[in-house]
């Protein structure tokens, strides 16, 4: 199975707080590379798409998804890399995921599954294999790196 760990776009800076920040014009732009890595990657009838339920992650997903069935979920908004794993455990699904998020949570994920240093910037994504065939046995060093777009990774060892 595949997991792909989406990170939002760049944002703006917002007076009505981090939730409610929109994508920047850059960040716009950002969503189109993004869209040309990932969309290719996809079998649309075998993917299920997870987002964060924050704007700029909600914006990101319609620049590069479009219309595309998605479910946005409160949880996943800043969450930890734990939180994650449990996240996507708990969907016991042979689908390839896609989960759309933030930092530092995406980045600890990535680099909790496949022992290297991975670090998302924004518009990032990483395309991570694992030799399971159901998403509850994802764990500790189970995936490895297929491919990846603005990540910096390094096969340091995570501890």
């Amino acid at each position: 199975m595949k997991l792909y760990l989406l990170r939002h776009a760049n944002a703006s800076e917002s007076s009505i707080g981090d939730f409610q920040r929109e994508l920047s014009n850059k960040g716009i732009v950002q969503c189109e590379a993004l869209a040309q890595f990932v969309l290719p990657k996809l079998n649309d009838d075998l993917v299920d798409i997870y987002c964060s339920a924050a704007k700029r992650t909600k914006q990101t997903h319609l620049h590069i998804f479009k219309t595309r069935k998605t479910s946005f979920d409160k949880k996943l908004y800043l969450a930890s890399a734990s939180a994650l794993l449990h996240f996507i455990c708990e969907l016991e699904t042979d689908r390839t995921l896609v989960l759309i998020g933030h930092n530092n949570g995406l980045s600890d994920l990535a680099s909790y599954l496949t022992d290297c240093i991975v670090g998302m910037q924004t518009a990032s994504c990483i395309e991570i294999q694992f030799s399971c065939v159901n998403s509850s046995f994802i764990s500790k060093g189970t995936g490895s790196i297929n491919s990846s777009h603005r990540c910096q990774v390094s096969q340091f060892p995570y501890f």
